[in-house]
């Protein structure tokens, strides 16, 4: 399989379970404020018993509902119902309303873009109405995702996100390598103007070790002059010799220690990159006299 589409496909698994594991979070919230509103509900009825809706609010619905066209919805801020709400951000959200259930109205609420509890039916013996009441929760989506649990949701998209992250960088830096030229297990990119080593690790050099490898990896056979070089790297210098004695003796072991190459001076006139030459040895074989 392509590295690319495997690479794409884990992307896009971590993030579609992020999105779900936040989804289910949002839901799980407004599973909670509904539980918490059906609680309260009850809690308070149990309080008040009779008078959950005074006598007042039931005459300002009926008048109301004389003199309306439409379906009359009361929205009640009542401090009792907000008290024995668990969630303390659900508090200045949260409202009361109610209907009379009788013929021409069967207590259904109409539909709103809010959270509400179930219906609680309750007798008020005192009036002989029956009323159908409801609480609700004005939050926005982003109030109940806020409320909502989004650690897995956010662990999901964080890995998702190091994940393409990590795929780029890896993938940039193949093709940043694709282009290298390599000489004795040294390789030079001129994309990212870089040394690298066998295993494709960057290879230290300081500026002018660095202009001296430049230099040698881009002349003809590797080769370059002692005048040239001191004249490219110390135009200034009357005479560069020890300087730029002390540069190769110091990039010696750096380059040595990295890779298959060595610097070698040729009759001190010219330095240049060679391959070190491959030891083999023989095993000298000499007539012994085995002792005890």
């Amino acid at each position: 399989m392509n590295r690319r589409i495997l690479s794409v496909g884990v992307f896009m698994v971590l993030m579609l379970s992020s999105l779900l594991a936040g989804r289910q979070g949002y839901c799980g919230a407004k599973e909670a404020i509904t539980a918490d509103l059906n609680q309260a509900l009850l809690r308070m009825f149990e309080e008040r018993q009779e008078d959950i809706v005074t006598q007042d609010s039931i005459r300002a619905y009926k008048r109301l509902r004389q003199v309306s066209d439409g379906e009359v919805w009361l929205a009640i801020a009542d401090r009792k119902l907000c008290r024995n709400l668990k969630n303390r951000k659900l508090k200045d959200n949260t409202f009361l309303s109610f209907h009379i259930v009788d013929e021409a109205y069967p207590g259904k609420f109409p539909e709103a873009d809010v959270i509400s509890s179930d219906t609680l039916i309750v007798n008020n013996e005192a009036t002989g109405t029956t009323l159908a009441v409801k609480s609700y929760a004005r939050l926005s989506a982003i109030g109940i995702f806020r409320m909502s649990d989004q650690r897995w949701s956010s662990l999901l998209a964080f890995a998702a996100l190091l994940w393409a992250a990590g795929a780029a960088f890896l993938f940039r830096k193949k093709e940043t390598l694709a282009g290298t030229v390599s000489y004795g297990g040294l390789s030079y990119s001129p994309e990212d103007k870089c040394f690298y080593d066998a295993s494709h690790a960057f290879v230290h050099f300081t500026p002018m070790q660095y202009r001296l490898m430049l230099m040698l990896w881009q002349a003809p056979s590797h080769s370059v002059s002692k005048e040239e070089i001191c004249a490219l790297l110390w135009p200034k210098k009357a005479d560069a010799n020890d300087t730029l004695y002390t540069l190769v003796k110091r990039l010696k072991p750096i380059l040595e220690a990295c890779s298959e190459l060595q610097l070698v001076a040729h009759k001190g006139r010219s330095y240049a990159l060679e391959i070190k030459p491959k030891t083999s040895c023989q095993p000298n074989v000499r007539k012994m006299s085995a002792t005890c």
